[in-house]
């Protein structure tokens, strides 16, 4: 399946999604598929930035993995229980791809101090690096996040956005692995 499937299988999937949402009172579903409220859109490149790892102290930025890997991208903050509840399957996804040409990078939006961060990272034995976006700097300045959180933003190789999404995934509806394939493979042929 080429990468343009994968999105275009996304969108539909979203248009349903969104159908669904129309017809049900808000309450009642768990927070997906949400317009992003992202400046930036899919096919835009992504903004470099650098932020400091809150586990190592090492700066990291989103430039050292053009040509690299895929990146994605885990807006959240501490008070977002949906964002603490889905850390265990970001973990499994990280851990799965990883070695694969894949990098997760977690953007911690300032809601609280550094203790209760690393508290949470602990808990959640998280993986993979979590950087704080202390001035939101990044989320809002660069990205133009104006809305929900959970935020992934999937950055290809070549350094452009191809997938957004908000909130978490109903089980059995998580498209990241069919996303992440298409892209990975895309990597490899050199495009």
């Amino acid at each position: 399946m080429t990468n343009g499937g994968a999105v275009m299988r996304g969108a539909s999937q979203l248009f349903v999604l969104f159908l669904l949402i129309g017809m049900v009172p808000t309450g009642t579903l768990p927070a997906f598929a949400q317009d992003t409220a992202m400046r930036l859109k899919i096919g835009e490149k992504a903004p470099d930035f650098k932020l400091k790892d809150v586990m190592t102290g090492k700066v990291v930025s989103l430039h050292e993995f053009t040509g690299k890997k895929v990146v994605m991208l885990e807006f959240w903050a501490t008070w977002c229980d949906i964002c603490k509840r889905e850390m265990p399957n970001l973990v499994k996804l990280h851990t799965g791809w990883k070695d694969r040409g894949f990098e997760l990078l977690s953007i911690v939006l300032p809601s609280g101090n550094v203790d209760d961060i690393r508290k949470i990272v602990k808990d959640k034995r998280i993986t993979y690096a979590v950087l704080l976006d202390a001035d939101l700097s990044v989320a809002t300045k660069s990205f133009g996040l104006a809305g929900p959180i959970p935020l992934k933003v999937v950055i290809d190789h070549k350094g452009v956005i191809r997938y957004t999404h908000v909130g978490d995934y109903p089980p059995g509806e998580d498209e990241l692995p069919f996303v992440l394939e298409d892209l990975i493979k895309e990597m490899g042929k050199g495009k």
